[in-house]
């Protein structure tokens, strides 16, 4: 019964209010009466044009008038009307100033069963109680009831408010956190089988595709090594990416990049190297070669890292410094091969290939398979499915800088810090307008100035915004990603690897900064 006349209240409110009026039905509401909490529901609210709030309580059947107030009875149980009708108005006007909203508020008792005649109630006026007799001018008296009151300014946070709504956005921050110890706990396959395997020579080739756990592996291979009271080295190609590890690697783990290795062993053996000298690096790995056929076995694991980056002649000379019974682990990828070196044998290695990605959002590998920028498909295991890459199109170095600002503006909307976002140049820095410029948009640039200090550590500008090559970056990822500077005609094979590293080193979002006819090469791919 109480149903039935709640919906016929609804009902003939809808048919008899004129356009302007919204009418809400069982609004919960929760208030606090001192340490408790109270629940109830309004059983009509209705909202006037200029935001004047009317609470209807509707009581279908018999009532009690006594004692100038008004009951109901339920079962066994007597409700006091008066005293629900008022709490009801101080919850709502509590409510209502916790949010902020000023609004002007007023009550009324819906009896349509009930003719209450010549009778006066002290708890409730008269002319706010709708009896049988008035029921059928149920409209009228609303629009009375509401005409009267200043109304509230901020109606769409008004309606959101008697909607019970409130609008979420996910915290990016909360995201990044949760995605990448999931991701790295998704990723430790390789950590876990590839231990596991047994070489007789003990030689592992490992060709495993981006985001697919080759540093957990490292990391893992090394700690395993400490533990066993055996010597472990780390080599890999990029400084950044030995820098990196640096963060996570047992502190007793030999770890450098081949070059920082070079430099350590000549300052050692031949005196500090001149880094004013732009061949410093070619002369002291020259050095480190030819000194390295006297070199005597000192490492019991020895892990080669960006192994498709290595020449030939770098790789032997590591080998020699492994001891008889120790391990070799090469890890690699030919899709990441950057540079032309001559490929090269092992020997007796036991091969491991792994075309899975956890890192990539799902979005992302399915675009990179698209392309084909791949030798095969690689397997998106990510649990972030991702959106694909906003393309933004620049013609001249001045637009190649707005369009790119405007890229890291628009990962800011999106709640993304500063820090979370990398911008990677598809050119060298010798060539790159990008590693050059001090500004993009309103951030300044954090990125490497070409130049090494005394002790041959990278001087670095700062800034806020970091600002990398592909080249330099290869091994390891941010949050988001704009991969930008993109300007070819054709997708060669040295292109194609370029935007494949780029892709990969995002774990949540990417963003891409091409030019019109690396726009239009692209389009031709999926045609």
């Amino acid at each position: 019964m109480g149903l039935y006349r709640e919906l016929e209240v609804i009902s003939r409110l809808h048919d008899s209010l004129p356009d302007g009026f919204e009418v809400f039905h069982s609004v919960p509401i929760h208030s606090l009466q001192g340490d408790k909490d109270r629940y109830g529901e309004l059983d009509a609210v209705v909202l006037g044009p200029t935001g004047n709030i009317l609470l209807m309580e509707i009581k279908a059947g018999d009532v009690i008038l006594r004692e100038g107030s008004i009951f109901k009875l339920y079962s066994t149980r007597e409700h006091d009307v008066s005293r629900q009708c008022r709490v009801q108005l101080a919850a709502m006007l509590n409510r209502l100033q916790e949010a902020s909203l000023d609004a002007f508020v007023s009550n009324c008792l819906v009896i349509p069963d009930y003719r209450l005649g010549d009778a006066h109630l002290v708890s409730i006026p008269r002319d706010r109680i709708v009896d049988a007799e008035r029921y059928p001018h149920l409209g009228t008296m609303v629009r009375e009831f509401l005409s009267a009151g200043r109304g509230c300014s901020d109606m769409p946070r008004l309606r959101q408010f008697l909607r019970n709504e409130f609008k979420v956005t996910a915290d990016i921050g909360t995201m990044r956190d949760q995605l990448e110890r999931t991701v790295r706990q998704l990723a430790d396959g390789l950590a876990s089988w590839v231990p596991r395997i047994s070489s007789p020579a003990g030689i592992y080739r490992i060709q495993a595709t981006a985001g697919s756990g080759k540093t957990q592996l490292a990391l893992t291979l090394m700690e395993s090594a400490i533990a066993d009271g055996k010597v472990p080295a780390y080599i890999c190609f990029n400084r950044p990416l030995a820098d990196h590890l640096r963060k996570f690697a047992p502190a007793r783990a030999h770890l450098a990049n081949f070059h920082e290795l070079c430099v350590e062993h000549f300052r050692r053996k031949h005196g500090e190297p001149d880094f004013s000298d732009p061949t410093v690096f070619e002369k002291v790995s020259e050095q480190y070669l030819t000194d390295s056929e006297s070199f005597s076995p000192q490492f019991d694991v020895l892990i080669i890292d960006e192994g498709q980056d290595f020449e030939p002649s770098w790789l032997e000379s590591l080998v020699t410094q492994l001891k008889p019974d120790g391990q070799l682990y090469l890890m690699e990828d030919d899709d990441q091969r950057l540079y032309d070196r001559p490929a090269f044998e092992l020997t007796d290695a036991i091969s491991i290939n792994c075309r899975d990605n956890f890192r990539t959002p799902r979005a992302i590998c399915q675009m990179i398979n698209a392309f084909g920028l791949a030798s095969s498909s690689i397997q998106s295991k990510s649990p972030y499915h991702g959106a694909l890459p906003s393309f933004h199109v620049f013609t001249t170095d001045e637009e190649l800088i707005t369009q790119t600002a405007d890229a890291v503006e628009g990962l800011l909307r999106q709640g993304f810090a500063l820090d979370d976002i990398v911008v990677l140049t598809g050119r060298g820095r010798t060539k790159s307008r990008l590693l050059s410029a001090e500004w993009i948009g309103n951030f300044s640039t954090r990125r490497f100035t070409g130049k090494y200090d005394r002790n041959g550590n990278p001087v670095w500008t700062t800034g806020q915004l970091l600002v990398e090559s592909v080249y330099r970056y290869k091994g390891q990822s941010a949050p988001a990603v704009i991969v930008s500077e993109l300007d070819f005609s054709e997708l060669t094979p040295l292109e194609r690897r370029k935007l494949f590293v780029g892709l990969t080193r995002a774990i949540m979002a990417v963003d891409v900064v091409l030019s019109p006819q690396t726009e239009r090469c692209l389009a031709a791919l999926v045609q």
